[in-house]
């Protein structure tokens, strides 16, 4: 069961809290939220993730403060828990139609799912999705709650027996899949779409961008086709959850479902020995 906690005011061990119905992020979606992994009660790269969060609210418009977003997780997190923690911020309760006039304070949510650390978890199949990712929308770069397009391409990935769907954009760039990014490797250099092809800025996708060369490995921003893809030694996906998986095929075209040794112990760096972490 969650726990769930609304603006520090309110809490609960289910699934029902006070909410004002006139909210935008009911409403219309509109707000921004961020997902961490919690090791041990503590927030694995939380610095990483409360910049992405409040950057997200300032292009928004969310006046959010850094300490009462912390504050908010702070108490959200059970002591010692291992799990999901979620943070959400909508614009708040407002007036009919889309202008942002007369809205109040922006509403926090926050809540914490326990479940075990899963790495390395199985490699996945991934569809090519028929929705295509708008790299001129600034919502295809921040993870907001107008998530329409990722829950049909999942639906539809799932209806046709894949894990996971892949967006591209309208010519033909890899972006990424309904919950995660992209990485390719080729012998020892990684590649992954840069922000401009329709990217959210994964925390996990940064710190690979930023430690990758401490397992031996080149890393850069770079677009890349199905073709490219195609002659990739493995694709993977990373996100703050599952950290990396490796992709087993796009389509019928068939990759190494393996994680190198080396990008397997750089990821090992996050994770501490832990009861609740499966085993490999």
């Amino acid at each position: 069961m969650p726990l769930i906690r609304l603006s520090q005011t309110v809490s609960s061990r289910g699934t029902v809290l006070p909410f004002d119905l006139t909210d935008r992020g009911l409403l219309l979606g509109d707000g921004a939220f961020d997902t961490s992994l919690v090791i041990d009660g503590h927030i694995v790269l939380r610095t990483q993730h409360f910049r992405r969060l409040l950057n997200a609210c300032d292009v928004f418009g969310f006046a959010v403060k850094q300490a009462e977003l912390e504050a908010l997780a702070d108490s959200t997190v059970p002591d010692g828990a291992t799990g999901a923690l979620r943070l959400t911020v909508t614009r708040g309760p407002g007036a009919r139609g889309v202008a942002s006039t007369g809205t109040s304070k922006p509403t926090l949510l926050a809540s914490f799912t326990p479940q075990p650390v899963n790495f390395p978890a199985p490699a996945v199949r991934l569809g090519l999705s028929s929705i295509l990712r708008n790299p001129t929308s600034p919502l295809s770069r921040y993870k907001t709650l107008s998530y329409g397009d990722t829950v049909m391409a999942q639906r539809q990935a799932r209806q046709s027996g894949y894990d996971d769907a892949l967006f591209v954009t309208p010519d033909g760039r890899v972006a990424c899949s309904s919950i995660a990014n992209v990485l390719v490797r080729f012998g020892s250099r990684l590649m992954t779409p840069p922000l401009k092809d329709g990217v959210i800025a994964g925390v996990m996708r940064g710190w690979i961008l930023e430690n990758a060369h401490r397992g031996g490995f080149e890393v850069s921003e770079s677009s890349l086709s199905l073709e490219d893809l195609k002659h990739a030694d493995n694709v993977f996906l990373t996100n703050s959850l599952r950290l990396m998986l490796a992709v087993r095929s796009i389509d019928d075209v068939v990759f190494d479902p393996g994680l190198p040794p080396a990008l397997t112990a750089l990821i090992d760096h996050l994770l501490p020995d832990l009861p609740g972490r499966d085993a490999d």
